[in-house]
């Protein structure tokens, strides 16, 4: 959305009342943007995803080396 698009239906806004709205819906939309950008980025990025493990460490003893081996 575009503050350009932005229509007024009530009739005799002033052009001070005008400025006004648009500051505030301006304002609202950089905040949201803000929001969006920032859960966003929360995650891993690249670099720290190359540098976990392929897969997790086999724990318990119940798994040997070659278990799944001809069996």
């Amino acid at each position: 959305m575009t503050l350009d698009n932005v229509r007024f239906l009530t009739r005799g806004v002033t052009p001070e009342e005008k400025a006004a709205v648009l500051a505030v819906l301006d304002a609202h939309i950089e905040e949201e943007s803000a929001i969006e950008h920032e859960i966003q980025g929360a995650g891993l990025n690249a670099w720290q995803k190359s540098q976990r493990g392929i897969r997790e460490d086999i724990k318990g003893g119940s798994r040997r080396f070659g278990w799944d081996f001809g069996r």
